[in-house]
């Protein structure tokens, strides 16, 4: 269920990652989809799986967790819906060069971070899964 005032923490969320380098467990595909999750309904995904520092850490800990990739993550949280139904605050990926790249639907388009890039706004028709945040 959605908490009162996401939508302040949410804005929040996304500025805050916006100014934070792309690095493993502080902002990346999974980490800013993960700390929106947090400020909508109040806690995050898989708590423990935010413990790492490197690629290969991320692929640990959502092996861990018994995933191949943040799209798997996010279905077994959530309920999958067509990406053109996604409000602000669902999450959901994008797929780049056969990777998945997780990110939060917001009021100017797909917040989504690269591989160490910074934080991108893209197009809503570039996401190829979107789930319901409640």
């Amino acid at each position: 269920m959605r908490q009162s005032g996401w939508e302040a923490r949410l804005n929040a969320v996304v500025a805050r990652h916006q100014d934070l380098p792309g690095e493993w467990g502080i902002s990346d595909c999974y980490i800013l989809p993960d700390d929106a999750v947090e400020a909508v309904r109040g806690s995050f995904m898989y708590p423990k799986g935010r413990r790492y520092t490197s690629e290969a850490g991320a692929a640990k800990q959502l092996r861990r967790h018994g995933f191949a990739n943040v799209k798997e993550a996010f279905a077994a949280a959530f309920s999958e819906i067509p990406p053109v139904m996604a409000q602000r605050g669902d999450i959901g990926v994008i797929e780049r060069d056969g990777q998945f790249s997780g990110g939060v639907f917001t009021s100017i388009g797909f917040a989504t971070r690269a591989h160490g890039g910074p934080v991108e706004f893209v197009p809503v028709s570039f996401v190829t899964a979107a789930f319901r945040v409640e």
